[in-house]
């Protein structure tokens, strides 16, 4: 049910971030954030609230509500999962949580 939620969430809107280059430039955004966390048997999304997006090499950090979550490239697919959509990006370790991050404030769209 999560899952359904989340990609439904997800997947009907506009806007897309911009892969980063080469350089070693980090890509940062103002971005909106929903946090399920492992357990969490509530059938509604949490309240979305706002978080720092930052992207380097495709090594990935949110700051949000004053906690850090860093996803390194390298471990895609191996201590987490990254699901890309139209309106951001979902992170989700297993038995852990789901870090949903949207590009526009989702209760505007």
């Amino acid at each position: 049910m999560r899952g359904a939620l989340i990609a439904l969430s997800l997947g009907a809107g506009l806007g897309l971030l911009s892969a980063c280059s080469n350089t070693a430039e980090a890509e940062s955004k103002t971005a909106w954030c929903a946090l399920f966390r492992e357990g969490d048997n509530s059938a509604e999304l949490p309240e979305p609230v706002p978080c720092q997006f930052s992207q380097k090499q495709g090594d990935v950090t949110i700051s949000i509500d004053g906690q850090r979550y860093d996803f390194a490239a390298s471990e895609q697919g191996k201590t987490y999962q990254r699901d890309n959509h139209t309106l951001g990006i979902g992170f989700s370790r297993q038995d852990d949580f789901t870090l949903v991050v949207f590009w526009e404030d989702p209760r505007q769209q």
